[in-house]
């Protein structure tokens, strides 16, 4: 695989996971309306707040899932042009700086779940704090 090669598959994975980046944006969007409809004309119906709570979790997870894809597709990109670099192909400096940004090396990257950046993880946290306290807080008298 060359470079260009290894960049193409790259922006292809990012066209796709920005797609369904799109699509989360969306289900957060409606998960935070059912979150507010839910509190503001259901509050007495515990199905409808497990039905709105349930929705709101699974929105995030996806929101999370689809991070997770995006990390994994950086850090395979970096360790493909490893690979490249390590097996005598031709590289250029922006994929050196590429694998150096990334602390990749010809060790496949592992999948996982947990995001690694501390940013993602407090928007996480703040979008299910979003979704839930107004469905389980304490409502004003």
């Amino acid at each position: 695989m060359t470079e260009l090669e290894i960049l193409t598959l790259q922006s292809m994975n990012n066209q796709s996971t920005g797609a369904y980046q799109i699509a989360m944006a969306f289900t957060i969007w409606v998960a935070f309306r059912a979150s507010n409809l839910t509190s503001q004309q259901y509050a007495d119906n515990i199905g409808a707040k497990i039905a709105a709570t349930v929705f709101g979790l699974g929105a995030v997870f996806y929101l999370n899932l689809t991070y997770a894809f995006y990390s994994f597709n950086m850090a395979s990109t970096g360790h493909r042009l490893a690979d490249l670099q390590a097996g005598g192909g031709e590289i250029s400096a922006l994929a050196v700086n590429y694998i150096a940004n990334t602390g990749a090396s010809t060790t496949p990257p592992a999948f996982s779940l947990i995001p690694s950046d501390p940013v993602m993880i407090a928007f996480e946290l703040a979008i299910l704090a979003m979704i839930l306290v107004p469905l389980w807080g304490r409502k004003k008298a």
